[in-house]
């Protein structure tokens, strides 16, 4: 393990966004007037959300637009995007159900947010919604419980960033996706999104892959529909 550890070295944010990689904003992104009952929700924050649906690559807010709202994620997986000042692309992180974005923003958003896959929101107009959760001590603690949650999930990037190699950063990438002990995991985004996210190359991540294939710890029914095979060889290379 220690020899494909030392081969598959750190590496920083190396590469631009690709000229292919593009997406795209619709002139309007489709709404519903009934609202989508949502597990778990306070009743005042369910009565001021608005459904919103949008299809795979579409842009649901640029970094730079006004935070006028905050958008909870129904279904879909989306990514939270930021271009540097030399035009190389981080993907923050990934939003999946129940997760929130624009809490915490100033008068503009700092990330912009992109569809990965075809998504259904809830998006509430932020004024109204923090008003809500001024007034609402269930909706209060409903949040903050998530806002923890995703505070949680941007330390352990941080950590990832910082401190693990390529390798220890996939493997750690992959079991955040095995739930509930299972072993069958699909992943909606592409190989170019996972090394944005990690600050990887798109031929590191393949690399390493490819080394987790050979190594029978994955096998691969396609690129997105990944089997854990030994996931004690994983988890031991993640913790390190």
């Amino acid at each position: 393990m220690a020899t494909a550890q030392a081969a598959l070295q750190t590496e920083g944010f190396q590469r631009a966004l690709p000229a292919n990689l593009t997406t795209r904003r619709y002139p309007a992104a489709r709404s519903t007037d009934a609202v989508v009952a949502l597990p778990g929700i306070a009743g005042p924050l369910q009565q001021l959300g608005q459904t919103m649906h949008y299809v795979r690559s579409e842009v649901v807010e640029d970094a730079g637009d006004p935070a006028d709202y905050v958008y909870k994620v129904v279904s879909g997986t989306l990514r939270a995007v930021r271009l540097l000042a030399d035009g190389r692309r981080h993907i923050a992180k990934f939003l999946t159900a129940g997760d929130y974005f624009g809490i915490a923003e100033g008068n503009d958003y700092t990330s912009g947010l992109e569809a990965i896959t075809d998504c259904t929101l809830m998006r509430y107009p932020r004024n109204k919604f923090q008003t809500t959760l001024e007034s609402d001590a269930a909706a209060g603690r409903q949040l903050f419980g998530q806002i923890c949650r995703q505070l949680e999930a941007s330390n352990h990037l941080l950590l990832l960033l910082g401190r693990k190699t390529a390798a220890e950063r996939l493997a750690s990438f992959l079991l955040s996706f095995c739930q509930h002990g299972n072993s069958e995991i699909c992943l909606p985004m592409c190989r170019s999104d996972i090394a944005d996210h990690l600050g990887l190359t798109i031929e590191t991540v393949s690399r390493v892959i490819t080394k987790f294939k050979q190594q029978r710890w994955i096998s691969m029914q396609d690129a997105s529909h990944i089997r854990i095979t030994a996931p004690d060889k994983l988890e031991a290379l993640a913790a390190n």
